[in-house]
């Protein structure tokens, strides 16, 4: 009776310790590919965003196209932030300024959105006046919800 009673504990604990070792503890951290929407008249040529690479971006455009990775984490919170880095020329054809042709780096800290859900990508916004926002989600610009600015529209005036 003992030596059952022993042995219903012992089952009973290795029982509970492989229910603790099988929850996976919460993440702390997220990966999400970069991607880029131009809402400007300039040719982006390339861009950081924290030091991870993420190609470049037509006047007008974006979208589409993803370069993996940065990590941020699974929970938004005040302040957080991250640094963009990103080279530009004029797009406009026929434009020969000297600062139309040689292109010209930006720095900037730029906060990231609020995000309740984690996504899977964080989306790049080069506004106009050098202004960036940053969205993750896992929607595109211009889909039904997405939180962001809407896909960028060449102005009537552009002629491209």
């Amino acid at each position: 009776m003992k030596r059952t009673a022993i042995l219903t504990l012992c089952a009973l604990a290795v029982l509970s310790l492989a229910a603790c070792s099988s929850k996976k503890p919460a993440a702390e951290s997220y990966s999400a590919n970069l991607s880029a929407y131009n809402h400007t008249e300039d040719y982006i040529h390339q861009f950081y965003v924290d030091g991870a690479g993420g190609g470049n971006s037509s006047p007008y455009g974006g979208g589409g196209s993803f370069v993996c990775c940065i990590s941020y984490p699974a929970q938004w919170r005040p302040g957080l932030s991250a640094t963009v880095e990103w080279t530009t020329s004029s797009g406009i054809p026929g434009d020969r300024r000297p600062e139309a042709i040689k292109p010209t780096w930006h720095k900037r800290v730029v906060p990231i959105d609020r995000y309740d859900v984690p996504g899977s990508t964080l989306n790049v916004h080069f506004l106009s006046e050098g202004d960036v926002r940053l969205v993750i989600s896992s929607k595109g610009s211009g889909a039904k919800g997405y939180p962001g600015p809407d896909y960028p529209m060449k102005p009537p005036s552009w002629k491209r």
